[in-house]
């Protein structure tokens, strides 16, 4: 049997639900020219940044705990914390907001994943 299977986890689909958010945000000021970053190249690099944070969110359902786990995680922070920058320079407040959420997110589904394999073990 693959070690690879679906693992529940709220942590990660309160993640995946907020990458897509950001990435609906991020997508409507990239097509509103009147929001003054409309048709920005930074603008589209927080849409595919959010909507590489929702694949992250979705490799994370399946992985076991490990290394590869753990790179997945390191690269999620990395993910929302460049994308809650780049938002910051955009001025796009709603989508610095998600990207908070997906970093707590991730916190969230480590914690979980961690408490799981502690009541596991005991």
């Amino acid at each position: 049997m693959s070690r690879y299977h679906f693992r529940p986890n709220g942590g990660a689909a309160l993640m995946l639900v907020a990458a897509l958010v950001g990435a609906g945000i991020a997508l409507w000021s990239y097509l509103d020219r009147s929001s003054g970053i409309g048709g920005t190249a930074g603008a589209m690099l927080v849409v595919v940044a959010s909507l590489l944070l929702a694949l992250d969110a979705l490799i994370f359902f399946f992985l076991p705990s490990g290394a590869l786990r753990a790179t997945i995680a390191t690269l999620g922070f990395l993910g929302a914390i460049g994308t809650l920058v780049a938002a910051w320079f955009l001025h796009a407040w709603w989508l610095m907001a998600a990207m908070v959420l997906v970093a707590l997110a991730l916190i969230l589904a480590l914690a979980v994943r961690s408490r799981e394999r502690a009541v596991r073990t005991a």
